[in-house]
C-alpha cells in the first residue's frame, strides 16, 4: 500500500504530461541540423543527441527532468552562461525527443541512466567538469556524483530533493491546500478527514486542482516561455511504469555524505520540493552550499532567472564551499 501511495504522487505529477511519442516536427530538423551537434553512442547500439554552444574554460553538462522531457526547457541557459565563459553541453537522454526512443522497457532503469551519462561524458571527452541536474535529472546527478567523482569539478542539484517518500509527503500537503482553497472559494468546507491519506484526497484531485498546482508550484509565469512549451509538446512518456516505480521509493538520504564533490543545492521558495530539504542535504553534503530563489517554483530558470543564474554562475566560478 505505501509503495501504491508513492506510485500515485508521482503519477499526479505526471498526469498533464502524459503524452504518448509524436511525430517528429519542423524543430527536430532544425535541432538535428544545429552547428555543435553531435550523436552520442550509449549501450552499444541507441543514438543520443547532444549539442555544444559556446566555448569557454568551464564546460556543463546540463541533465533534463522526466524522465522523457528534453533539453529545450534548457534553452534560456546560454543568455545567461556563455558570456561568463560557460561552454554549455545540452543533451537529451535515451527515450527523449531528439535521442533514440526504444521500444525495450527493461532499459528503464536508473542505473543505467546512470551509466548513460558516463557514456556520454566519455564521447563528448569531458573530464573535470561541471554537472547540473534538474528535477529528475538531479536524481541521476546524485547518483553520478557518487559514482564518478574523479570526473566532476562542481555538481549542482536543481528542484530535486533526495527522497521521494519525503517531498511526495510535501506535494500531497500542497495539494491539499489548493483543494481547501478551491472549495473555500465556493463557499464550501472539505471534511478534514477526507484529506488525511493519499488514497482518500486521489478523488479530490481533479484537473482544476492539478492546473492549479502547476501554477502555484511549477511554473508562475502567466505566459509560458516557447522552448518550456515546445518541451511539454515533445515529452514522451511511453511505456515508462517501471521507471515511475523505480522513482516512487528512490532515497537517497543514507548516501548524501558520500557526495565529495563540491555541490550547489539550488531550490526555489515555491516549488514542490520544500527549502527545507536543501538544509537536510546541505548538512550531509560536506562541500556544499545552498540557494534558494525567492520568487521561483519549479522551473526558476524560468520565472526566476534573475536569481537562479547569478548563483550559479557564482557557483561555477568559485565551486568552493562558501562560508
Amino acid at each position: 500500500m505505501y509503495y501504491h501511495r508513492l506510485l500515485l504522487a508521482l503519477t499526479l505529477l505526471l498526469a498533464p504530461f502524459a503524452l504518448r511519442a509524436q511525430a517528429k516536427d519542423s524543430s527536430y530538423t532544425a535541432k538535428m541540423q544545429a552547428p555543435g551537434v553531435r550523436m552520442i553512442t550509449v549501450d552499444g547500439k541507441y543514438k543520443v543527441w547532444t549539442q555544444k554552444v559556446g566555448k569557454g574554460r568551464i564546460k556543463l553538462l546540463l541533465l533534463h527532468g522526466g524522465p522523457a522531457n528534453s533539453h529545450e526547457y534548457f534553452e534560456n541557459f546560454p543568455e545567461y552562461l556563455t558570456k561568463e565563459g560557460v561552454e554549455i553541453y545540452f543533451y537529451d537522454q535515451l527515450g527523449s525527443y531528439h535521442s533514440d526512443q526504444p521500444k525495450d522497457t527493461s532499459i528503464w532503469q536508473i542505473n543505467r541512466f546512470v551509466e548513460e551519462v558516463e557514456q556520454v561524458r566519455q564521447g563528448l571527452g569531458l573530464d573535470h567538469f561541471f554537472l547540473l541536474g534538474h528535477s529528475w535529472g538531479g536524481l541521476l546527478a546524485q547518483e553520478y556524483a557518487v559514482r564518478y567523482p574523479q570526473h566532476l569539478k562542481g555538481l549542482i542539484i536543481s528542484d530535486m530533493g533526495y527522497s521521494a517518500p519525503i517531498y511526495n509527503k510535501h506535494r500531497f500537503g500542497l495539494y491539499a491546500d489548493i483543494i481547501r482553497d478551491q472549495a473555500a472559494a465556493r463557499g464550501r468546507q472539505v471534511p478534514t478527514d477526507s484529506l488525511q491519506g493519499d488514497n482518500k484526497m486521489y478523488p479530490l484531485i481533479t484537473k482544476t486542482v492539478q492546473d492549479e498546482f502547476f501554477r502555484r508550484h511549477m511554473m508562475r509565469l502567466t505566459q509560458e516561455p516557447e522552448p518550456y512549451k515546445r518541451n511539454l509538446a515533445h515529452i514522451n512518456r511511453t511505456d515508462r511504469l517501471p521507471m515511475f516505480k523505480h522513482m516512487a521509493t528512490w532515497d537517497f538520504t543514507a548516501r548524501l555524505s558520500a557526495i565529495r564533490t563540491p555541490t550547489l543545492l539550488l531550490g526555489a521558495q515555491y516549488d514542490f520540493i520544500p527549502p527545507s530539504a536543501y538544509d537536510t542535504m546541505h548538512q550531509q553534503i560536506p562541500n556544499s552550499r545552498v540557494y534558494i530563489c525567492p520568487e521561483g517554483a519549479h522551473f526558476a530558470m524560468w520565472d526566476d532567472p534573475q536569481h537562479y543564474f547569478p548563483a550559479l554562475i557564482s557557483f561555477l566560478k568559485k565551486p568552493g564551499r562558501k562560508g
